[in-house]
């Protein structure tokens, strides 16, 4: 089957439908395509208007999206803390399994950036703060810029936040913008102003939430989107708020009391919302990881205990179970509970701070 794919990704441009290839049953040439990288399938779609026409049908990118779950690369964030470069890092899966050591430590990005959100099927979100804001498919190239959102408000902005994720519904992208206001004269804070753009209109709606008096968050360092909502960790360390992209409405999700004193990151645990809690130590660092369940919910899934020297912040878990750190040195690495080792990921990253995903590519458009 290797060798099979490797000669269909060296067919010349000039086939023709008369080809024995050409003749195989659309299904089969569906499996075999499925398995091949974007890039491959990209220089496929000039053989012929067949091909062009099934690379690009949903029922295919539907297909070929599900084939690269079990290919997953992890695309890290590197920013420093007051604003300043933004870089973006592609860690191939083949890297992190410990079977190759190439990886890409700079990757060329549409525009200049200092936020990222995602990426959700292969769709990264890119915020400037020019408040310049677009979508970008890194594997196809194809970038959609937003159109800009403007604020109907007078008042200073004290605050913004992004959100990005998809109606389970209808699968349409939504991008998430909330502004907290706050007003000096009367020392009050105004209600958040919210929001929503869609891809499939290419538009936003705004409007006032007044569920809460303010929405003041802390940034996530890894990806908290999940199955139709997306999560922000309350600056008072009490408490998750959530963002319904379905019916566009905020809830209030309580922690666990203790979790006030803590030092701990909103991630994702085996696609499940999680919240990593980190006692940092020189000598004897510990780990746990509380996964959300039924009825808000918090349940302790993960409890790693030292030796583990080290350890700055816990950023977010692999599919293997690997816990991704970044240590007293700034140094991002893959913490394996089971042995308790620690392997370091690529160079060490000086005064940067770090935002992990896991990136799978994807034909999926966005004009």
């Amino acid at each position: 089957m290797i060798q099979r794919l490797q000669n269909i990704e060296r067919l010349p441009l000039a086939m023709t439908k008369g080809d024995k290839f050409l003749q195989l049953p659309e299904d089969v040439i569906m499996e075999i395509f499925s398995r091949l990288p974007v890039k491959s399938l990209l220089r496929l779609k000039a053989v012929c208007k067949y091909w062009c026409a099934l690379i690009h049908s949903p029922i295919f990118v539907a297909k070929h999206l599900h084939r690269q779950k079990n290919k997953q690369n992890l695309l890290v964030h590197r920013y420093h803390v007051h604003g300043g470069d933004s870089a973006l890092s592609l860690f191939p899966d083949e890297y992190l399994a410990g079977t190759s050591q190439e990886y890409q430590d700079h990757i060329p990005t549409p525009t200049y950036f200092s936020a990222v959100l995602g990426p959700l099927d292969g769709i990264v979100f890119l915020y400037n703060d020019d408040h310049s804001m677009v979508l970008w498919n890194p594997a196809t190239r194809e970038v959609k810029h937003l159109p800009p959102s403007v604020p109907s408000s007078s008042l200073s902005l004290y605050s913004h936040v992004f959100g990005f994720g998809k109606d389970p519904e209808t699968n349409d992208f939504k991008v998430v913008y909330v502004r907290d206001y706050w007003d000096d004269d009367v020392e009050i804070w105004h209600v958040p102003l919210v929001s929503v753009y869609s891809l499939s209109t290419n538009s936003w709606r705004q409007f006032k939430d007044y569920t809460f008096s303010s929405l003041r968050v802390v940034k996530s360092y890894a990806n908290t989107y999940s199955n139709g909502f997306y999560y922000w960790r309350d600056i008072s360390n009490c408490k998750v708020f959530a963002f319904d992209l379905r019916n566009e409405v905020f809830l209030e999700i309580k922690t666990p009391d203790t979790f006030k004193s803590m030092q701990w990151n909103l991630g994702l645990y085996n696609d499940s919302l999680a919240i990593f809690v980190c006692n940092p130590s020189s000598n004897n660092a510990s780990v746990d990881i509380w996964v959300m369940e039924a009825e808000q919910s918090w349940i302790k899934k993960v409890s790693i205990n030292g030796p583990l020297l080290n350890i700055r912040r816990a950023l977010g878990s692999w599919k293997t179970g690997d816990i991704f750190i970044e240590t007293g040195t700034l140094q991002l690495a893959l913490l394996n509970p089971s042995i308790m080792e620690i392997r370091n990921l690529g160079p060490r990253i000086n005064c940067y701070c770090l935002q992990v995903s896991s990136y799978k590519e994807s034909l999926i458009r966005l004009n």
